[in-house]
């Protein structure tokens, strides 16, 4: 017997699959912003995908009857003008856990760098470095310019490591796991991008890191 091994997709095939999935649904995304969300929905497969797409869809129909006139009112809107739109779709991605991650312990705590001080030039090093290439990587593939495939956050204990990386996450819109050191070969191993911390980092110092 021949295996097949089918991985979880990748920010390509996730927007094949959006594509494919928004062919029979009236929508105004464009393909660079429909690349941000394939881009954004790490460890999402088809299954979430389409759950997210339906999710979607219920928003933009309570958007559509929020803005209704009264029954009484002959100058309701026709159902055929009611387009999907980018923030639809933007905002149920948080709406359906990611199946890939579904046996991790995740987290997206409401935080964001507005409130965080005293760490001005760490938040625009990260903006910078996480947060610009993954909200328009579009622009960084017009400019040629490569971003950085991992950050490492590091210092002393009590100085908001913890806390600047759980506003990344929240802030760039990707997964936020918490694992210890030993843990992380194989917590991460099926996710490309997403943001880590834990404890224990140092008892993995012989790993090679490919996240």
């Amino acid at each position: 017997m021949k295996y097949i091994w089918e991985g979880i997709p990748d920010a390509q095939a996730r927007h094949s699959i959006l594509n494919v999935l928004l062919s029979n649904t009236p929508h105004s995304i464009s393909q660079d912003d429909l690349r941000s969300i394939a881009a954004r929905a790490h460890g999402y497969v088809g299954a979430d995908l389409s759950a997210v797409v339906r999710e979607a869809g219920t928003t933009a129909i309570k958007r559509w009857l929020s803005i209704q006139p009264p029954l009484s009112n002959s100058g309701a809107s026709s159902p055929s003008q009611l387009d999907l739109t980018l923030d639809d779709l933007a905002a149920s991605l948080p709406s359906v856990r990611p199946s890939a991650m579904r046996s991790l312990f995740l987290d997206t705590p409401p935080i964001r760098y507005s409130d965080i001080g005293g760490q001005a030039p760490v938040i625009q090093k990260l903006r910078e470095a996480v947060e610009w290439p993954l909200l328009h990587p579009e622009v960084f593939s017009r400019l040629g310019v490569k971003p950085p495939k991992g950050v490492l956050l590091y210092g002393p204990p009590g100085c908001s490591k913890t806390v600047l990386v759980r506003a990344c996450a929240c802030e760039s819109g990707v997964n936020f796991m918490a694992v210890k050191g030993p843990e992380v070969t194989h917590s991460a191993q099926p996710l490309r991008n997403c943001v880590l911390t834990g404890d224990g980092v140092s008892a993995a110092k012989q790993i090679r890191w490919r996240v």
